[in-house]
């Protein structure tokens, strides 16, 4: 992993990586296990980091934002028992590889990630989040870059604040509102009524936070129109338990504080010990190349 420059950690979304290799190699002979690995490889390839971690959530029935909110998620089938068993091993492999494995307990894989981050900046190193959960753009900051794999592990995207300030066009400290107006499907939150990301966006181009435009009512209603305008007033004035706006804050902010200690996170295993590693765990195809890509070199 050595290389010159500033000290880099390479933070990933250990749950969005297992997902993805599931549903890409779950009937490949190789085995999603394997898809894991080469995946992880592929990232720490490309980003060729001092430090590694992987953040996996924690149970899912002690979420904290469940706890808060019963529909956050709430219409998402039960896990796969396969692809609760492969989170498992894909864990259990890593810890066997020496890389450091975090599970939040009571919070999710990009709170692990994101406080990653904080504990890189405190600790004057650079840190990548590879994901492919946009939520981690709350993260995003000048020495903090997300690697975005939903379009899979050979055209990842790089997103720092200058790409977050052309599309969707927000400061990196704004995206959390942006996110809560527009509202997220995938994890069952409406966002306010007739507020898209356009709109989203150029409400947060127009103030510093929907608070500063709320308090402007002439200009919210030129920025947004009308109707657009009298929701989220509307929103607004439903306080912390009724608004969607502030409901979708509190859930999409990370978690920042986790205890991640940075240094510990340098690969310290011998490539024989992560080849042995991957004899053990069943996928002896890629143990060269982890064996390179997660041992200390």
């Amino acid at each position: 992993m050595a290389r010159s420059g500033p000290a880099t950690l390479l933070a990933v979304d250990g749950n969005a990586l297992v997902h993805r290799a599931f549903h890409g190699h779950a009937s490949a002979s190789r085995g999603p296990l394997q898809g894991v690995a080469t995946m992880l490889c592929a990232v720490v390839e490309q980003a060729a980091p001092q430090g590694l971690l992987v953040g996996f959530d924690g149970p899912p029935e002690r979420s904290r934002r469940r706890e808060r909110c019963p529909a956050y998620k709430a219409h998402r089938p039960a896990t796969d028992p396969e692809l609760r068993r492969l989170l498992g091993e894909a864990a259990a492999w890593l810890t066997a590889c020496g890389v450091t494995v975090v599970h939040g307990d009571g919070w999710e894989a990009d709170d692990v990630v994101a406080s990653a981050a904080r504990a890189c900046e405190e600790a004057g190193w650079a840190c990548l989040i590879a994901s492919s959960d946009r939520d981690v753009c709350g993260a995003v900051s000048e020495v903090t870059t997300v690697l975005d794999f939903r379009r899979g592990v050979r055209h990842v995207q790089a997103i720092t604040p200058r790409r977050l300030r052309r599309r969707p066009g927000v400061e990196p400290g704004q995206y959390v509102e942006y996110a809560a107006l527009r509202g997220d499907p995938s994890d069952n939150l409406a966002g306010v009524p007739g507020i898209g990301p356009h709109r989203a966006a150029a409400l947060l181009r127009a103030y510093a936070g929907v608070d500063d435009a709320a308090a402007d009512e002439l200009g919210l209603r030129s920025v947004l129109g009308s109707q657009p305008a009298r929701a989220l007033r509307a929103d607004l004035d439903g306080g912390a338990e009724g608004s969607r706006f502030r409901r979708n804050v509190a859930l999409m902010t990370l978690r920042r504080d986790l205890a991640v200690d940075v240094a510990a996170c340098r690969p310290a295993s011998a490539a024989e010990t992560v080849a042995a590693a991957c004899e053990s765990a069943g996928v002896p195809g890629v143990a060269s190349r982890a064996a390179v890509a997660l041992g200390a070199g």
